[in-house]
């Protein structure tokens, strides 16, 4: 080879402001990871002088379309070597909760949350680090239907928000460890007001089951596995994606007219 190249993608792209019209059409043929031909075949294929293609060869700094098949297969073999180091562990990780989330499923635990939330109008959520990520989508999906979700994400706002607490009113929490001491103690207080509380967790012992009106047990990882290679809050959001959908298909017709109702606003 004229040159010493690596990767055909990537000499492809650094040559693109020098390509002809012609050599445009080639070298989206490749980008495209599309099978390899014969030059002749390729010529039909894309509707190209086979010239065309050893001179797009040659531009790269190839001697001929040997040489750049070559590369493509050495090119092509490279990513999909870096696909299997990273993304099928990523792929298996999110497989293995969606597959222990449909396992840990409890109807009847769904249903508990669906009757709380549709109960009230107002709604808080106390969610520390990751788990704020995951009320930012309750909110989202929630505010849709009518009602008015406030997000907590910080130890201080979640007691100050214990202590206005009355009668009925209704919080969602979200903690995988369902062990924080502070959050423990703003459930005990809200509970002693009245309050409603609903918690999705990893921790089947964790200490605000007892003041809670129902659980939810998300998915999760023993300490060997890798749950570091994906988002934390993706278990949380897989049961949030679950209690929307079975509010939703329970409450059609109240949902129906909110969405029909917020669809007429905007125009």
């Amino acid at each position: 080879m004229a040159e010493k190249v690596d990767d055909l993608f990537l000499l492809i792209e650094s040559k693109r402001n020098d390509f002809t019209d012609v050599e445009q059409v080639i070298a989206d043929y490749f980008i495209s990871k599309r099978a390899i031909l014969s030059i002749s075949n390729l010529a039909k294929e894309i509707s190209v002088s086979a010239p065309s293609i050893t001179r797009f060869s040659k531009k790269l700094g190839l001697n001929n379309y040997k040489e750049l098949v070559f590369l493509y297969k050495m090119s092509l073999s490279d990513q999909t070597k870096d696909a299997s180091l990273i993304s099928t562990p990523v792929t298996a990780s999110y497989h293995a909760l969606a597959t222990r989330s449909d396992a840990a499923y409890r109807s009847q635990a769904v249903q508990n949350f669906c009757d709380l939330i549709y109960s009230t109008r107002i709604i808080l959520f106390w969610g520390l680090g990751f788990n704020s990520f995951a009320g930012q989508d309750f909110e989202f999906k929630f505010t849709r239907l009518g009602k008015f979700i406030q997000v907590f994400s910080d130890q201080h706002s979640i007691s100050l928000s214990a202590s206005s607490l009355k009668k009925n009113d209704v919080v969602l929490i979200s903690s995988l460890s369902g062990n924080d001491p502070d959050i423990l103690e703003a459930v005990k207080n809200g509970r002693k007001k009245g309050a409603h509380f609903l918690l999705i967790t990893t921790n089947e012992d964790s200490p605000f089951i007892d003041y809670c009106d129902e659980t939810i047990y998300a998915a999760s990882f023993s300490s060997n596995e890798a749950l570091g290679n994906i988002s934390p809050q993706i278990p949380v959001l897989i049961q949030l994606d679950i209690i929307y959908s079975k509010y939703i298909s329970m409450h059609k017709k109240s949902a129906g007219k909110w969405l029909l109702s917020e669809n007429i606003l905007k125009k």
